[in-house]
């Protein structure tokens, strides 16, 4: 019996100890879970401040360095290298005043915003010599009666509080002082052009003579007046002005390019035409010689030229090939210009009458005589953004006579694989129905082109003609025989710059980037062409329309049908 009780009491004291062991474990397993708790803890108390810290020293950072990554195709957003170029040859001081006022409706808030974020990159650009703020008047009077002094006057802008409308008074506008000198752009109601609006602005203040463009004056040929849309983009670079060379005078050797318009028979002149096929007067020799001459002392031109004119024959319009008077001139250079009138399937619309009951409505129709041009050489950067031209009655150029003559002759300008030919005559009346494919059995007309090299003077071996050298002082004596390398381009119709046209922003930012291109300034086309039109889609067969139309039906549901086909044979692999 005492021996039993002794066993219970041995094992009893076994059971304390191993209940006292378990407890002792347990405790250091809390202990250890407690330490790991607060390891982590600390762990993550550590990684926030460290992230923090980054995050503080990447602000930090950004307050000194200014970046920002444009994604967009035509790097809206950065400024282009011909502006940094421009700011970047300060010699002063230039301070611009923005006068925004401030909580615009949008779009005028991102208009703001945009405009201090090209401002940021200006001042980053032009090596401290760019300083700007923005002001906001509101209604303090003096601020109001500064922005004025400085042409920049109040606009009348519809907002909503309350669920009422009302108009808001505010400025959008801004100055630039530079030398003591000023120049205002008083509205700023778009983020278009901005950029090359300002720097066409620092361009005129910080140059003290803008580049010289020139248009050749004559009878009946398009000078300044007869282009000022075009002369908008084009008058913040460059000084655009009429050169009279009817007074037999050469062509001012600060002219940095020439063009010259086709000249154009007065109406009366062009109605006579319809009935006699009289052609309109020749350009008169001096000129003629006055272009040649300037081109063999390095000048470069661009011929826009427009040998296609239109008569109204009772109800028709007549269109029919003319002579330019320069013809025999462009062809001693290797460029011909043919006797025909350009049609393309791809085409501009117009306008016309339609009468519905009682009513006159307008429509509109297609129209192959005015070529859509989405064929452009875009490995010249001035005209890499230009989607399309629009080109009215329009003759093609025949490229292989450029070798003839020892000069260079690339495509600048091309039609569309559906293209058609008249030769020297056609009816170009408008109607609700396209000319069937039969008409279209030409591709890739050239429409216009690029010349370069040493070109010979059409002059060469003849006398100085007689009514250059009649009434000039002094009179020109000699004749420059050989240009050196220099480029014309030639264009086959002269139509389009033209406020008369009222074609498309693109076509005119395409001839003001054909001036920047021949004027060397590339860099200056570039900014002009951040905000053309998005380039067209090209025209796809019925075809290929047919094929992802079905794609686009069938393939959704049979990649769904094939997933779950594959899930169900993988699942029944894992079963086996």
């Amino acid at each position: 019996m005492a021996e039993e009780l002794e066993n219970k009491d041995e094992l009893k004291e076994e059971e304390i100890i191993e209940e006292s062991s378990e407890e002792l474990e347990e405790d250091e397993r809390l202990a250890s879970r407690k330490k790991k708790t607060e390891s982590r803890r600390r762990q993550s108390i550590i990684s926030v401040l460290l992230v923090v810290g980054i995050l503080v020293v990447i602000n930090i950072i950004a307050l000194q360095v200014f970046f920002r990554w444009d994604l967009t195709p035509n790097k809206i957003y950065t400024l282009s290298d011909a502006s940094k170029s421009i700011v970047g040859r300060l010699d002063d001081k230039l301070v611009v005043k923005a006068y925004f006022t401030d909580n615009l409706p949008a779009p005028y808030n991102n208009n703001r915003r945009y405009l201090q974020e090209l401002l940021d990159d200006y001042r980053n650009a032009s090596n401290g010599k760019i300083s700007y703020e923005i002001i906001s008047p509101s209604d303090e009077t003096e601020l109001e009666n500064e922005a004025q002094k400085y042409g920049i006057q109040p606009v009348q802008v519809q907002t909503v509080k309350n669920d009422r409308a009302e108009a808001l008074k505010a400025y959008m506008g801004v100055v630039l002082l530079y030398g003591g000198k000023q120049e205002t752009l008083p509205f700023i109601g778009s983020t278009e052009n901005l950029e090359y609006d300002l720097t066409g602005v620092i361009n005129r203040l910080t140059q003290p003579e803008l580049k010289k463009v020139g248009l050749l004056a004559g009878p009946n040929m398009t000078g300044v007046d007869k282009i000022g849309k075009v002369n908008q983009y084009l008058s913040k670079f460059y000084n655009v002005t009429n050169v009279d060379a009817s007074k037999n005078t050469p062509i001012p050797a600060d002219i940095k390019t020439l063009v010259v318009f086709s000249p154009k028979a007065p109406q009366q002149q062009q109605q006579q035409m319809g009935q006699q096929q009289t052609p309109p007067s020749v350009v008169p020799e001096n000129l003629k010689f006055a272009i040649d001459q300037y081109i063999m002392n390095g000048g470069k031109v661009i011929f826009m030229m427009s040998k296609v004119s239109v008569t109204s024959q009772q109800q028709f319009q007549i269109a029919q090939v003319v002579p330019t008077g320069l013809e025999d001139l462009l062809e001693n250079y290797g460029a011909k210009l043919n006797n025909t009138i350009v049609t393309d399937k791809e085409c501009a619309f117009v306008s016309v009458p339609v009468q519905q009951g009682p009513m006159q409505m307008y429509t509109q129709i297609p129209f192959p005589y005015y070529p859509k041009i989405l064929n452009i050489n875009r490995d010249i950067p001035s005209f890499a953004a230009i989607g399309q031209v629009f080109l009215g009655l329009t003759s093609d150029i025949d490229l292989n006579a450029a070798s003839t003559k020892g000069v260079k002759g690339m495509p600048l300008l091309t039609t569309s694989p559906k293209s058609g030919l008249n030769n020297e005559f056609a009816i170009v009346q408008a109607s609700g129905t396209m000319l069937p494919d039969s008409m279209f059995k030409f591709k890739d007309l050239t429409v216009g082109a690029i010349y370069e090299g040493k070109f010979k003077s059409f002059y060469n071996g003849k006398p100085v003609p007689a009514d250059t050298v009649a009434g000039s002082s002094p009179a020109p004596t000699n004749v420059k025989p050989e240009s050196p390398d220099t480029k014309i381009i030639v264009v086959g119709n002269g139509d389009f710059p033209t406020d008369e046209f009222r074609g498309p922003d693109e076509s005119l930012l395409f001839f003001a980037n054909m001036i920047d291109y021949m004027s060397d300034d590339a860099g200056l086309s570039m900014i002009r062409s951040k905000d053309a039109n998005p380039k067209p889609l090209e025209s796809i067969e019925d075809s290929t329309k047919t094929l992802v139309k079905y794609g686009m039906l069938v393939g959704p549901p049979l990649l769904v049908l094939v997933y779950g086909l594959f899930r169900w044979r993988r699942k029944k692999a894992s079963k086996n």
